[in-house]
């Protein structure tokens, strides 16, 4: 017959000793910018520009920000 394994002990609810950590950034990831975010960590504008590829998801600017950012402006203005 099959044998009866010991049940895994069950994991209890402990406090962690006063740490907390906050799962919602305080302010958008982008350089230099301190709106509140919005959507994935950053502001209107800049998920914006996230989306258009200008910025990377850890806030910093694309290697070839200024050849993007001069299309993004040519296409925004048409």
């Amino acid at each position: 017959m099959a044998e009866k394994k010991p049940a895994a002990p069950k994991a209890e609810n402990k406090p962690q000793g006063g740490q907390v950590i906050a799962l919602t950034a305080e302010k958008c990831v982008a350089e230099g910018c301190k709106s509140k975010p919005e959507k994935a960590q950053f502001c209107k504008e800049h998920f914006a520009w996230f989306k258009e590829g200008l910025l990377t998801l850890e806030g910093k600017k694309a290697k070839d920000f200024d050849k993007k950012y001069h299309a993004w402006l040519r296409r925004k203005a048409a």
